[in-house]
């Protein structure tokens, strides 16, 4: 499954037209990730990304305004863990919770809580979080190996690194 998560800061392109160029791949997903926006900017661009993935039948996911997913009849929320915490009553109308952990106690909470997918990373460098360390794939397989959720790696994975961890991945139980 190949996921796209924006980052508009990223290219020289307009955003929405990179937007259109990714959908145009056909990606299973594209995330909104874009958290530096007010929550009124967001819905504005969440409702012109939701056009262009409807129109290349890709799937949409809204990253942490609850409230902007409901109105823009998004299916697909993704909240980083605490987030998760403070809203857990509020998703039992979303179809997928996709929920940000960092280590094997949040993603067996999050499991819990109803969680349909986790994403965890940052697995190894990544220019999307100057000085953050990847935490690599050990720990990538521990969490894997704790949960029955499907867990997703980011950060840092391009042609190099994607082998290690679809080992981690692999070998778990």
């Amino acid at each position: 499954m190949i996921i796209a998560i924006t980052d508009r800061t990223i290219g020289r392109t307009p955003f929405l037209e990179q937007v259109e160029a990714i959908a145009s791949a056909h990606p299973d997903m594209i995330i909104l990730r874009e958290k530096d926006l007010s929550e009124k900017e967001y819905e504005r661009l969440a409702k012109e990304c939701l056009r262009i993935c409807d129109r290349h039948s890709i799937k949409f996911c809204v990253n942490s305004f609850i409230s902007v997913a409901v109105a823009v009849g998004s299916e697909r929320i993704q909240l980083p863990f605490g987030l998760l915490i403070a809203n857990k009553n509020c998703l039992k109308d979303f179809k997928e919770v996709w929920v940000s952990v960092h280590s094997v106690n949040e993603a067996e909470y999050a499991e819990r809580m109803g969680a349909t997918h986790l994403i965890y990373g940052n697995v190894f460098e990544t220019t999307c979080k100057p000085g953050a360390e990847g935490k690599g794939v050990k720990e990538l397989k521990k969490i894997c190996d704790s949960v029955n959720t499907p867990v997703f790696a980011v950060g840092g994975i391009d042609a190099g690194t994607i082998g290690r961890v679809m080992v981690a991945k692999s070998i778990t139980g």
